[in-house]
């Protein structure tokens, strides 16, 4: 080889390490800062050009204070519903099954709503199936969907992010395949692709690698909606991203249907994708539950992934990926404050009016530790977290303080007015419910789930109307 060649390729390689280790740096000073502030305890991997240029695992493994190490796992939360997804398309890709087949053909004795259903329409969460608030086994979810007298909306009319669609597609591939759901994953998808996780507690003992969850008062939560997770570790997930983007375990065609969503707004099968020219150009997907948080972070154009999963949730992992990419293009980045939400939350459920001046100390003295430039959307948590507790009016109350704060604009005010809408409905309040979606749609006209919700209620006050008569 020339000798000036090798010496160029030398200090290119110089500058190619020095850049990556400039990176590390940054990455590592950054999550530090976040786990001193409260607001990160977990595991991180940072992937670029399909080198790891960090890995590591910082903070608490359970409320002893033992360490959290490499092998730690962690559900993952919604994350998790890629595998059904996925396993409906490999079925797909066999010819066992058709996305426009109706859940009918594959699912007996279910009522006669289920004949509009199509297998698509549970893969973006466009059945009509509603939400359920409470924590949901997969048992007592197939009979809550039998026991379910309508569907919420007309199928592909609009979008609600319902468990139920899950179930319903684990339900077809232990059908179709005569296997569980289990090892149907360890079969088709765990083993061929080296996942090792999957494992579910067992009479609410964890194994040593299983990290438990807490919240910010160092409470113990893992089994805070009965623990029935899978756990994963940081490794599994990272073998999960690239059997998904890098490998042939289902074709362009199928990851292109599984990116599909009713609209931007809304998630499909894989969370929110970019598709360009035909391809996926970048995945983000967030998943939560028990206290325990992961996000996936995705550009293929960049060849950048980042995968971040904790056991004592902030909800500042997506802002904590952002920095990250931020400092991967060298630009300025910032540490995420904390979230108003998860210290009031528990306040609220307490005693509410306690918890409305806890909220209004927060404002008015701490904001340089607080994140105010969140506020509306911890608001809109907070008000959906009494929601699952059917604290109704008090989530009401909450989200009538989110569509006044100072900085919501119109798109904000009508969802604050729609989950208003959505209290009232679960309420069997429809009169209330239909004054608020309205209210929600003056400022949004062109919104097709809003519309599709009053015209759900409406249906409702016809009918009940006409069993009067």
């Amino acid at each position: 080889m020339n000798k000036k060649l090798t010496i160029i390729i030398f200090i290119l390689s110089l500058n190619t390490t020095y850049s990556q280790t400039n990176f590390t740096k940054k990455i590592d000073s950054l999550m530090h800062q976040a786990n001193d502030l409260g607001i990160f305890n977990g595991r991180v991997l940072v992937v670029k050009n399909c080198g790891i240029i960090y890995d590591a695992a910082i903070g608490f493994s359970d409320t002893n204070k033992n360490l959290l190490h490499k092998n730690s796992t962690m559900p993952v939360g919604s994350i998790a519903k890629e595998f059904n997804a996925v396993g409906i398309m490999m079925l797909a890709e066999q010819s066992k099954l058709s996305i426009e087949d109706t859940i009918t053909k594959y699912i007996s004795n279910l009522p006669n709503y289920a004949k509009r259903i199509k297998i698509k329409h549970l893969l973006n969460y466009t059945s009509g199936l509603p939400r359920h608030n409470k924590n949901l086994s997969y048992q007592s979810g197939m009979q809550k969907i039998k026991d379910l007298k309508e569907l919420e909306f007309n199928p592909g009319t609009g979008y609600s992010y319902s468990y139920f669609n899950v179930i319903l597609q684990i339900k077809i591939i232990e059908n179709i395949t005569g296997l569980t759901y289990k090892n149907f994953l360890q079969n088709y998808i765990f083993k061929p692709y080296k996942i090792k996780g999957g494992e579910v507690i067992k009479n609410n003992e964890l194994k040593p690698n299983m990290a438990h969850s807490f919240d910010n008062d160092f409470n113990e939560t893992t089994f805070e909606h009965g623990g029935n997770s899978m756990y994963f570790s940081l490794g599994d997930l990272y073998n999960w991203v690239k059997a998904l983007h890098h490998t042939e375990m289902i074709s362009n065609e199928s990851k292109k249907i599984l990116s599909r969503s009713f609209n931007k707004d809304s998630e499909s099968s894989l969370g929110f994708i970019k598709v360009v020219n035909g391809e996926i150009a970048a995945q983000s997907h967030h998943g939560s539950g028990d206290n325990y948080e992961a996000v996936i972070y995705v550009d293929n154009v960049n060849e950048i992934e980042i995968i971040l999963m904790s056991n004592n949730q902030n909800f500042k992992l997506w802002q904590l990926k952002d920095a990250i990419v931020n400092i991967l293009n060298k630009k300025n980045f910032e540490l995420p404050k904390k979230s108003i939400y998860l210290d009031i939350r528990g306040k609220l459920l307490d005693n509410f009016s306690n918890g409305i001046s806890f909220y209004n100390n927060l404002k008015e003295n701490h904001s340089k530790v607080y994140d105010m430039d969140s506020e509306v959307y911890d608001l809109y948590s907070t008000g959906n977290y009494l929601m699952r507790r059917e604290r109704f009016e008090d989530a009401i109350k909450i989200f009538h303080i989110s569509a006044s704060t100072e900085f919501q604009d119109k798109g904000g005010i009508s969802y604050s007015y729609s989950l208003i809408g959505d209290c009232y409905r679960m309420m069997n309040d429809y009169s209330m419910a239909i004054i608020y979606y309205k209210k929600a749609i003056e400022l949004e006209p062109k919104n097709k789930a809003l519309k599709a919700k009053l015209k759900t209620v409406l249906s409702k006050i016809e009918s009940v109307g006409q069993k009067g008569n």
